[in-house]
């Protein structure tokens, strides 16, 4: 199974690469719309994914263009921000994600529904999603439905089954447009027969 999406436009879109090793640390190497590079290393959550390919999932689904892809498209780099916020700890650990957290926020909302408890269950996890929402103090997103849910799930679950299958190393690449995240979800959705 191909490991790489082909697209018309490279240069409006960030490609990001998430790498596993089995029995080593697992590595996340992008190239940002604007051809600059970064990558990070992140504790291995073993057969499921990483919870950064969670967050480009959802926020291209969802169209959040400025939670963490988004930013990492701008320029952050995780590993510093983490590496910073680990010492620092406290409140304000994750400043340096900029002033307006918003967005970030959802899109944590979004990355941390669940997905992964029962991929059958997607009027569940839109009403999560929608509660998160307003526990944040966020209005909840126009392209939320049970049924956007269940594509994100569907999305999600074969991606997991191919990270499953990544022994005893290999690689996931995934797109995301800053201007346009939906539309990195709707390609995904066709290239991997997902409807």
């Amino acid at each position: 199974m191909r490991a790489e999406l082909e697209h018309k436009n490279e240069s409006s879109m960030l490609r990001a690469s998430f790498v596993r090793t089995v029995g080593e640390r697992d590595r996340i190497y992008v190239t940002r719309s604007d051809g600059s590079e970064v990558t990070w290393v992140f504790a291995t959550y073993g057969d499921v994914p990483p919870h950064d390919m969670v967050h480009l999932i959802v926020e291209s689904a969802f169209g959040v263009s400025r939670g963490f892809w988004g930013r990492v498209d701008a320029g952050i780099d995780p590993g510093v921000i983490a590496t910073q916020a680990n010492r620092l700890g406290g409140r304000n650990k994750y400043a340096a994600f900029g002033d307006d957290q918003s967005e970030l926020v959802l899109a944590e909302v979004l990355a941390n529904s669940g997905w992964f408890m029962n991929e059958s269950l997607s009027e569940a996890l839109y009403s999560q999603i929608v509660a998160g929402c307003r526990e944040a103090g966020l209005q909840p997103l126009l392209l939320l439905s049970p049924e956007r849910a269940a594509q994100v799930c569907a999305v999600l679950w074969h991606l997991a089954a191919r990270w499953k299958d990544l022994k005893p190393k290999g690689a996931i690449t995934i797109f995301f447009y800053p201007r346009n995240p939906v539309r990195a979800f709707e390609e995904l959705l066709v290239h991997e027969g997902i409807q």
